[in-house]
């Protein structure tokens, strides 16, 4: 079992949805919500928000726009 100072709180983003929850990270960098096990959609997958490693910061927002060059 990790030691309490090994456990880092952090705000953990929803893979599916992009809600954010309060989480704690444990050393193995397993993520788990403080207070429930799910996302409100279900999901029970999530990433630290501003964790650099993590791919909700290589998400590139839909920024796409559509020109005729005709």
């Amino acid at each position: 079992m990790a030691n309490r100072d090994d456990v880092d709180r952090v705000l953990a983003g929803c893979t599916d949805c992009d809600s954010v929850y309060a989480a704690r990270k444990w050393p193995d960098g397993d993520v788990q919500l403080i207070g429930q096990e799910a996302c409100e959609c279900g999901c029970r997958e999530f990433v630290v928000v501003g964790d650099s490693d993590s791919t909700a910061d290589s998400r590139e927002p839909n920024t796409r726009s559509e020109t005729n060059d005709e």
